[in-house]
């Protein structure tokens, strides 16, 4: 469902626009505002490729983030894209690194374990959570033991990543770990351990 349906029927210059523009609902909203524009822009084949591969280098953190996402969404044989992801992961905003490492995983860009396993020790709690993602991904039979470490882990979003990825791995074992977590201290954590503890449940009946 789209968030800003009156953008659904904009021409690619009115998407330019639009996508150059500051939020209209402010920062807060500055990241779904930018990934559904850059989304939109993507759709409009090779042209709306190239405007956003040329903007990377003029774009802000939230519009990079954007158009790293709408250029990965699908598989593109880029090259230049490919180095510039790697390149990517050593940036220094943690949101960036985060996307990098989600573009890696949904281009099957599996030559990027070893880098991305570095980070898994990240400050930030959304890089961690994208190692944790990437490697559920691209290397599940190698995933479990960093999940269940993870699910300990002293942020949420991380412990919340580590039950989400839990429930896709189809591991029947983590049940049990996961069990602590539905008296997690937060919300979102406790609600990602019960939905993985019953994705599992249900496999075990089967």
């Amino acid at each position: 469902m789209s968030f800003y349906p009156e953008l659904d029927r904009l021409k690619l210059e009115e998407l330019v626009q639009h996508f150059r523009m500051p939020p209209p609902e402010g920062e807060d909203y500055a990241i779904a505002y930018y990934q559904e524009v850059a989304q939109l822009i993507r759709q409009k084949g090779e042209a709306g490729i190239a405007f956003l591969q040329q903007e990377i280098n003029r774009a802000n953190t939230a519009q990079l983030q954007a158009i790293l996402f709408a250029l990965t969404e699908t598989k593109l044989d880029d090259l230049a894209l490919r180095e510039l992801l790697f390149s990517y992961l050593k940036d220094d905003r943690p949101i960036v690194v985060m996307e990098a490492i989600d573009a890696l995983s949904r281009q099957g860009e599996k030559d990027a374990l070893d880098s991305v396993l570095a980070l898994r020790e990240h400050p930030s709690p959304y890089v961690r959570g994208s190692v944790l993602r990437f490697m559920r991904h691209l290397y599940p039979d190698r995933a479990f033991p960093l999940l269940i470490k993870a699910l300990k882990d002293p942020d949420f979003i991380v412990r919340e990543n580590a039950a989400d990825e839990l429930g896709e791995l189809d591991a029947i074992e983590a049940i049990s770990y996961l069990h602590p977590l539905i008296e997690d201290s937060h919300p979102d954590v406790r609600q990602a351990a019960q939905t993985a503890i019953a994705i599992l449940e249900s496999l075990q009946s089967v």
